[in-house]
């Protein structure tokens, strides 16, 4: 059963009123001192300094209140940006549509349209997402196993989206270029295991691997095993790493 709608993050009226009334109260107990509590009397004062107890009472009560909800909000999107990730993988971003990517959450539609303006905006942070994400490069296979193929295949729909629209590469050529300077990185520290930053021929050689990474990982989980791709992967990624001079 789908999750029911959820608001919009709290637009903090809530917190506006506490914090008004805390401040309210403050400036009567400004008053009373300026006036001298003699002046007002004892009951007055009393009645001065519950107001302030409340007011602070509900102040934090407000926060703590504020706090969850963002706390949940956030909870939401991160559950929406995950199963949005295996939905586009699975499906592409032509093909999912918003109740697919609701459905896979948990959640309505209305839910989904609470934390993001679009499927294109969900589309986007699950890209994004995966770009925050560590990655580990290993020096024996350069092939995403079957679990993380899922990884590779939203990579793939990112590259079609930036084609495909335009408008947006912008916001994708970043994290693109993010990924190639990872692996220039990685091959930099392999032949030369120092600090130096990655030069033309090792950004060269990131290429190559990351297109045997790409479509190894691929023809690997259609074809049969005896295709050797595996092996075939492997010794091509030696021969690129092979043909570097030595720094």
């Amino acid at each position: 059963m789908a999750k029911p709608s959820e608001p919009a993050p709290p637009s903090g009226d809530d917190l506006r009123v506490a914090t008004r009334a805390v401040k309210d109260a403050i400036a009567n107990l400004s008053r009373t001192l300026t006036t001298g509590f003699a002046g007002v009397g004892v009951d007055v004062g009393r009645e001065i300094a519950e107001e302030l107890n409340e007011a602070s009472r509900k102040l934090a009560a407000s926060l703590d209140t504020q706090s969850r909800r963002e706390a949940r909000a956030a909870e939401t999107r991160a559950e929406l940006i995950a199963a949005a990730r295996r939905v586009f993988a699975e499906k592409g971003y032509e093909a999912a549509s918003v109740a697919d990517l609701a459905a896979a959450a948990g959640y309505t539609k209305g839910a989904l349209y609470a934390h993001f303006d679009s499927k294109e905006a969900l589309f986007l942070a699950a890209v994004q997402c995966q770009q925050g994400e560590p990655s580990e490069l290993r020096t024996s296979e350069f092939l995403a196993s079957h679990d993380e193929l899922g990884n590779v295949m939203l990579s793939l729909e990112a590259y079609l989206y930036a084609l495909r629209h335009p408008e947006q590469r912008a916001l994708l050529i970043p994290i693109a270029q993010t990924q190639l300077d990872e692996l220039a990185a990685y091959v930099h520290l392999q032949r030369a295991g120092g600090s130096d930053e990655a030069t033309g021929d090792d950004r060269a050689v990131a290429f190559g691997l990351a297109a045997v990474s790409v479509l190894g990982s691929i023809l690997r989980e259609i074809l049969p095993e005896d295709a050797g791709i595996t092996d075939a992967a492997a010794r091509i990624s030696q021969l690129l790493l092979a043909v570097l001079p030595d720094v």
